[in-house]
């Protein structure tokens, strides 16, 4: 889950980098240019990070994923067209739910408790005696 939630977080950074881009050079807005760079950046940064601090990273990608879920809701609902809200609302929803996943997986092995086996044979000189054994009389 770790390794999806970072190859999710590259691509989704790298398509919102794109569709500010494709936003600016279509429809002359400087407004999705600024929105789809500074939020690329941080989905990109966000899985940087998630190299070093998976805790940290998935926890930035996760609350940029939200936000955009939350923002993306209500251009969906007034515009009631997939392209281009719609289709950002799926990406964003799915990216920010497959980071708090990841995020959990990182915690719940962090938080595992460390099992340690031994070879109770060596420590132990007597030897082993299963119970079914009959001692004969």
């Amino acid at each position: 889950m770790i390794q999806v939630a970072q190859v999710a977080l590259v691509i989704y950074g790298v398509l919102l980098i794109v569709g500010g881009v494709m936003g600016k050079v279509k429809g002359n807005s400087s407004a999705s240019l600024v929105a789809g760079g500074l939020t690329g950046v941080a989905a990109l940064s966000g899985f940087w990070q998630s190299l070093s601090d998976p805790l940290l990273g998935f926890m930035v990608g996760a609350m940029v994923g939200l936000l955009l879920t939350g923002i993306f809701v209500s251009r969906f609902a007034r515009s009631r067209q997939f392209m281009p809200a719609g289709l950002i609302l799926l990406m964003s929803l799915i990216v920010g739910l497959l980071c708090m996943l990841a995020r959990q997986e990182v915690e719940a092995s962090l938080n595992a408790p460390e099992v340690r086996v031994t070879k109770k044979a060596e420590s132990n000189p007597v030897r082993f005696r299963p119970h079914f054994e009959r001692s004969v009389t």
